[in-house]
């Protein structure tokens, strides 16, 4: 008995040294939410883009801007109650019957279909990323495989809507099936909120004055990021092939982006890939293939703001979730619903609005709160 005792302590001492990187099974996760996020932004995109085709253009506009309004806007307040209740399984699977119901109704009723999706939206958003990020904490990686089909559902949708083309039955058998593989899994495995330290009330934040500053510039950075990539994604809005891959390149920029960021660092490569970007959108805005590698390097940079965002926030995933991915995104498309989207869009502008981002990334990350990463 003696000898198994201390056999016992022994492996338990060697687990306790042992700090593995990303589990297999912490990727799996975050694939299967970036399935759901492909299909949950598809369902959205669908209905967006089936709306001028069953109303008027004003009608529809109104409606468009309700959804944005509930979907991004609404995010940071189901990512407070989603980290109150510490339910993001919940969040997601409400979410994403939201969006379920909303496109079965749709047809009949448009304005309480939308207000669904926009709500649902949300909901997702913030679940799902909180089950992301609490999944690999302190790392990009997860949050890029989470991330990276949103663009596509989300162009592909809106495409088919416009289109005509009728998906939306296979949408919803799509959008059931992933409910019920969310339902099922078991998260007791991934370092959710009750195993993480940082979720458990173990981590303090240090001068949490200076952290709000730089949460504050880091939120800015997004929302000029956001800006850039809305700007030309609208006055792209009649190049539905050019969109689509865009969408696409942006999905394997970010894929990337998340890992290499976790190898290189996240300074370097947010300096290195929005440099470049820059560039690209400074010098070659006249060539679709330099245009879409511009973009795609713009888009590689979110996996890194979501997990710098929820690196200040350690108890909140996913209200940081909201905040980097609603709130800052709705701030940063306000010029382009005012009308300044062909300003944005200029090569120098452009170009200066992603040296700016860059910048302002690299003194966030600099800061003392992320000296780890």
């Amino acid at each position: 008995l003696t000898a198994i005792s201390k056999t016992m302590r022994n492996y338990q001492h060697k687990f306790q040294l042992h700090k593995p990187t990303i589990y297999l099974s912490a990727i799996s996760l975050c694939l299967i939410l970036g399935i759901a996020h492909g299909l949950a932004d598809a369902a959205a995109g669908f209905l967006l883009g089936s709306l001028p085709r069953t109303m008027s253009l004003e009608q529809a506009s109104g409606l468009i801007i309700l959804y944005n309004i509930l979907g991004f806007g609404y995010q940071p307040l189901a990512g407070m109650l989603t980290d109150k209740f510490q339910r993001p399984r919940l969040a997601v699977l409400v979410g994403l019957f939201s969006l379920l119901l909303a496109l079965a109704i749709a047809q009949w009723h448009s304005q309480p279909a939308i207000i669904l999706a926009g709500i649902g939206s949300a909901a997702f958003h913030v679940g799902g990323g909180a089950l992301a990020l609490t999944a690999t904490l302190d790392r990009t990686t997860g949050p890029g495989f989470f991330a990276a089909p949103g663009a596509i559902g989300l162009t592909l949708g809106i495409a088919w809507g416009l289109t005509g083309f009728q998906v939306s039955m296979a949408i919803i058998i799509l959008l059931g099936l992933m409910m019920a593989i969310v339902a099922i899994i078991d998260l007791s495995k991934y370092d959710l909120f009750c195993h993480s330290p940082a979720l458990s009330g173990n981590k303090s934040i240090e001068n949490p004055e200076l952290d709000d500053g730089v949460l504050l510039v880091l939120l800015s950075a997004i929302a000029l990021i956001s800006t850039v990539w809305t700007s030309f994604q609208f006055l792209l809005q009649t190049h539905l092939n050019m969109l689509i891959a865009i969408a696409f390149a942006a999905a394997i920029a970010k894929v990337f982006g998340g890992i290499l960021a976790q190898r290189w660092g996240w300074r370097r490569y947010t300096i290195f890939s929005l440099t470049i970007a820059a560039c690209l959108l400074l010098f070659g805005k006249q060539n679709d293939l330099t245009l879409i590698l511009g973009l795609a390097l713009l888009q590689s940079s979110i996996p890194i703001t979501l997990a710098a965002t929820a690196k200040m926030m350690p108890q909140q995933p996913a209200t940081a979730t909201g905040l980097a991915l609603g709130l800052a995104i709705i701030v940063g498309g306000i010029p382009v619903m005012g009308g300044l989207s062909a300003i944005a869009g200029r090569s120098v502008i452009s170009a200066s609005i992603v040296m700016i981002s860059a910048l302002s990334l690299w003194w966030v990350l600099k800061s003392k709160i992320m000296l780890s990463c």
